[in-house]
């Protein structure tokens, strides 16, 4: 999975702006996929340099020009290769695990602060994606698995935490 895959599979379903491709990845994927504006625009000029995409500027009357972006015929034949490809591995990278792995090098207090920090975040993201579930009750059924997923690893990670930080609490004392 790259940036170009998860563009072109936005831009399947619908021409969008770069902004708008931010704010659908901010919406749906982003507990498992992220990427920044900085990394979502140079995508754009590779991918319309190599006719995966067309760029259409749209006149806006008293605001800057918006591209719209639309899959090309070469795009929607990357994108199935993308589908049909074997699966990557799945890697999960987290800067809370390496910290905590390396936590003889620090203190009790401080992994307590770090698990504090993630469990807020955590909570954060369930309380989300909670609320999309209500809002669309009705979303396909693919996108749903997703959400699905979603909620089910927040309230593991809350879980986990929870237990971590009682296990930490209880060896302390």
């Amino acid at each position: 999975m790259n940036i170009q895959n998860v563009i072109l599979g936005f831009l399947i379903e619908k021409p969008m702006t770069g902004y708008g491709i931010k704010q659908m990845m901010e919406n749906s994927v982003s507990y498992f996929f992220d990427a920044s504006y900085g990394a979502i625009y140079p995508a754009l000029t590779r991918m319309e340099e190599n006719k995966l995409i067309d760029k259409e500027v749209v006149q806006q009357e008293g605001k800057p020009n918006k591209k719209l972006y639309t899959i090309t015929s070469k795009g929607k034949e990357a994108f199935q290769a993308y589908m049909d490809s074997p699966l990557n591995p799945t890697l999960i990278r987290s800067d809370l695990l390496m910290r905590i792995f390396f936590g003889k090098h620090t203190n009790l207090n401080k992994i307590m602060e770090w698990l504090n920090t993630e469990k807020e975040k955590a909570q954060a993201q369930l309380d989300n994606l909670i609320l999309v579930d209500k809002k669309y009750p009705d979303m396909e059924r693919h996108k749903k698995i997703t959400l699905l997923y979603g909620i089910d690893e927040a309230k593991f990670t809350l879980g986990w935490i929870e237990r971590e930080l009682n296990r930490l609490a209880e060896e302390g004392e």
